[in-house]
C-alpha cells in the first residue's frame, strides 16, 4: 500500500495494549492508513512489547519523510513556556508532580497559549525509538489535542468546553482567546463520572452555562455523553471533523484515534 515511504509520514501511539498506527502521503488523497497491533497487556516487559509489535511488523522500519511518536503517558504536567528555559528545574517539577524520577524529559511548547506539556516517558522506550526511528520526534496526546483545538477554533471567542472521550478517560480543555485555562485528562467508569468532570471543570472556571461543548473521538461514548450532557446544557455538539483529513483517507480517517487525526493539522 506504501510505494515510496519518503514522502510518507508516520504516527506511532504506544498504548497498554496495543500499538496504534497511522501513516499518510501529504500530497495523495485517499491514502491515509490506521492500523492497531495489538500488544499483550500483561507483559512484565512493556518496553520488549513494544520492540516486538514494531519487528514484527517490518513497513514501520521504513524510511519515512517524518516519524512522530505520541506519548499517552499520563505523567505530564502543564507550566508556562518561560519557566521550562530552565530544564533542571522542569524535571524537579514533573518529578514532585508525578512521584516518579530517572524518565526521559519532553517538553512540548504551545507557542500561541504561552504554555507547555511537560511529560516523562520510560527511558529504556525512548532509546529504543531514538535507535530505530531516524529523527523521531515526540509530543504528548493533550499536547496535539490542545493545539488543534485552539488552532481551529480559537476566533470562536466563547469558553467552549472541548471533550476528546475514549473508553474510560478523557481530556478537557479549556481557552480564552490566547489564554490556556485548562488541559487535563481525567479517567472514568460509568458515563456519570465523564458527566461530572466536564461540568466540574466549567463550574470551576465560571463558565456561563450557554458556552457550548464540542464532543469528538469515540462515538458509542459520545452517543451515551450526550443525552446527560443535554440535561444541563443547551449547546453540546459534535467536533466537525476535518475536511482535510477526509479526503486523506475517508471512512478510515473518520474511525482514527482522535490524537492521531488531528496531528497533521496542527504540526
Amino acid at each position: 500500500m506504501i510505494h515510496d515511504s519518503r514522502l510518507w509520514n508516520l504516527y506511532i501511539a504506544p498504548d497498554t495494549d496495543c500499538v496504534e498506527v497511522m501513516a499518510y502521503c501529504p500530497i495523495e488523497d485517499h491514502s491515509l492508513v490506521v492500523s492497531s497491533i495489538p500488544v499483550d497487556p500483561d507483559a512484565t516487559d512493556t518496553v520488549g512489547a513494544f520492540e516486538e509489535a514494531v519487528y514484527d511488523n517490518p513497513l514501520l522500519l521504513n524510511d519515512f519523510n517524518r516519524v512522530t511518536i505520541v506519548s499517552r503517558s499520563g505523567l505530564f504536567a502543564i507550566m508556562p513556556t518561560e519557566l521550562t528555559l530552565n530544564r533542571d528545574l522542569v524535571a524537579d517539577i514533573v518529578d514532585e508532580m508525578t512521584g516518579v524520577c530517572g524518565k526521559a524529559l519532553i517538553i512540548d511548547e504551545l507557542p500561541l497559549l504561552d504554555a507547555s506539556v511537560c511529560h516523562l516517558i520510560d527511558t529504556e522506550l525512548y532509546n529504543f525509538i531514538t535507535r530505530t526511528f531516524n529523527g523521531a520526534r515526540f509530543i504528548h496526546r493533550l499536547s496535539g489535542f490542545t493545539r488543534y483545538c485552539h488552532g481551529t477554533h480559537r476566533g470562536a471567542g466563547s469558553l467552549t468546553s472541548h471533550v476528546n472521550l475514549r473508553r474510560g478517560s478523557l481530556d478537557i480543555v479549556l481557552y480564552q482567546s490566547d489564554r490556556l485555562l485548562l488541559a487535563n485528562t481525567y479517567e472514568w467508569i460509568e458515563p456519570a463520572d465523564a458527566l461530572y468532570y466536564i461540568m466540574a471543570t466549567r463550574s470551576a472556571m465560571d463558565i456561563d452555562r450557554k458556552a457550548p461543548v464540542v464532543l469528538s473521538g469515540d462515538r458509542e461514548v459520545r452517543d451515551s455523553l450526550t443525552p446527560l450532557l443535554r440535561e444541563y446544557l443547551p449547546t453540546v455538539m459534535p467536533a466537525i471533523f476535518p475536511a482535510a483529513m477526509f479526503r486523506a483517507g475517508g471512512a478510515t480517517a473518520m474511525n482514527a484515534p482522535t490524537d492521531l487525526i488531528v496531528l497533521p493539522l496542527c504540526e
